[in-house]
């Protein structure tokens, strides 16, 4: 028996019957990362990579399940909102949960313990917009919202305490800087320039072909 083999099955089956894995529109997770990439989700191109899959992301798809089902056993007064679909007509998103009572939404975030522990390094720009635009396509579909939370559990962390959170209140600017980046790549009709190297692309973009032909080279040629 392929033992590797079948834990993959398994777990990317899993994976891929996820509502989120099938979205095809772009997602808060894509708004000011690369903007090569985004354009390519926005205008719907062909994928040419299919080697992104790595455990890491897998694991994440395991806990963020894990803590849906937990959510719900506490959810006592039917105060919880938990793992929801939103969308306006530029961006859809998979709200990971949200309080009716305290207007507070938290996106759980899965990284390494080295991450966590090298100061405000977990906490960048990006991941900052993505969960303010959460609270935007909260707004937007008439959910009162007051602050957004980033929650990071370590991967390899084996304490509760070693789970970090970062909260701030809701600022529908910085959202609104996400969705006018996302409505200046539709309208553009030729793709940005690449911005990853291949390294990266190769590992983590859908959109990743070394040729050129059919879809992103990578900024670089670097030796992967």
């Amino acid at each position: 028996m392929d033992i590797g083999g079948l834990l993959k099955s398994a777990l990317t089956s899993y994976d891929d019957a996820r509502e989120r894995t099938q979205q095809t529109e772009i997602g808060p997770s894509s708004v000011g990362g690369c903007a090569r990439q985004a354009w390519n989700i926005i205008h719907k191109m062909p994928k040419t990579n299919f080697e992104t899959e790595t455990i890491s992301a897998t694991m994440g798809t395991a806990i963020h399940a894990v803590i849906a089902e937990g959510l719900q056993n506490i959810n006592h007064f039917d105060d919880f909102m938990i793992e929801f679909e939103l969308s306006t007509p530029d961006i859809k998103g998979h709200i990971d949960f949200y309080s009716k009572s305290e207007k507070m939404l938290i996106d759980w975030k899965t990284v390494t313990l080295k991450k966590i522990q090298d100061g405000k390094r977990w906490v960048d720009k990006q991941k900052r917009m993505q969960v303010q635009i959460y609270g935007y396509l909260l707004e937007e579909n008439g959910y009162p919202i007051e602050n957004v939370a980033l929650c990071a559990i370590p991967r390899d962390g084996w304490r509760f305490q070693d789970a970090v959170y970062h909260v701030e209140p809701y600022d529908r600017q910085i959202a609104l800087e996400g969705i006018n980046w996302v409505r200046q790549l539709k309208e553009a009709q030729v793709p940005p320039a690449p911005e990853e190297t291949a390294f990266f692309c190769k590992n983590f973009c859908e959109f990743y072909d070394e040729t050129g032909i059919t879809g992103c080279p990578s900024k670089s040629t670097a030796r992967m």
